[in-house]
């Protein structure tokens, strides 16, 4: 048993997919808790999908678009973050935290960042609370 959050990495096959396979190509790989799974385009994933990824036991979603006027599609991209965004809402909702879904611009040449957003995809901590009378008025 690993104590490893499952996390399913959903993106376009011509952003993150390429990102994904420079990864192997480096001699790097995905670390064994992330599931990879490529679409045509951001654009299709839909807010089903990404709620039936938490339904089949993924702790945590990871969406994965083209940057910014780099999509085939146009505004693939754009549907993909509205998407995320209300599929977070629906989550939230039902009482699962919203941050287990995130949404990322990707371009085919940041397989490193890829790897610290998959590093960083934790719970966020609480912002540390002022102690009592350690400011001076």
């Amino acid at each position: 048993m690993t104590d490893q959050p499952r996390i399913v990495l959903i993106g376009c096959e011509h952003s993150a997919g390429v990102a994904v396979e420079e990864l192997a190509k480096s001699g790097r790989a995905l670390p064994a808790n992330v599931e990879w799974v490529s679409v045509h385009c951001g654009g299709n994933i839909d807010e089903l999908h990404l709620l039936r990824a938490f339904e089949a036991g993924a702790d945590q979603v990871m969406v994965l678009a083209c940057c910014k006027g780099a999509c085939r599609s146009l505004e693939g991209s754009n549907w993909a973050e509205k998407r995320v965004a209300a599929a977070r809402a629906l989550l939230e909702e039902a009482g699962i935290a919203g941050w287990r879904l995130a949404f990322y611009n990707i371009a085919p040449t940041m397989s490193a960042d890829l790897l610290q957003w998959l590093e960083s995809f934790r719970e966020p901590t609480p912002a540390a609370e002022p102690k009592a009378g350690g400011a001076a008025s």
